[in-house]
């Protein structure tokens, strides 16, 4: 792994922490119902999408059990539509993707 896709790497992994920590104990309702949050996260996701758009195409590559292009498609709907994101897909994310995402990351920096 070259230098520049391990810092973005450490970066999405420390906004993977972020995420995990602000959702440890709140439910979906309660992120539906906190526009605030919404927010944050959402800001969270585009910068993981940002990121994941910053790594080699090698680095890609080597890594195909990680969906990149999808992770960069929701970075770039966060960026250019944000009203167009649909809440509960992103905390669908936050539940579901997100976990993978995080331990690939972790186990990547060995951390």
């Amino acid at each position: 792994m070259n230098g520049r896709d391990r810092t973005n790497i450490e970066r999405i992994a420390d906004e993977l922490r972020y995420i995990k920590s602000v959702t440890a104990n709140i439910s979906c309702e309660v992120f539906l119902r906190d526009e605030t949050l919404q927010h944050a996260l959402s800001m969270s996701i585009l910068t993981i999408g940002e990121c994941a758009n910053r790594l080699s195409d090698d680095f890609k590559d080597g890594h195909p059990q990680i969906e990149w292009v999808q992770i960069v498609a929701v970075r770039n709907i966060a960026a250019h539509g944000y009203r167009q994101l649909d809440m509960r897909q992103i905390w669908q994310a936050i539940e579901e993707d997100i976990p993978e995402l995080d331990e690939f990351a972790r186990e990547l920096l060995g951390i």
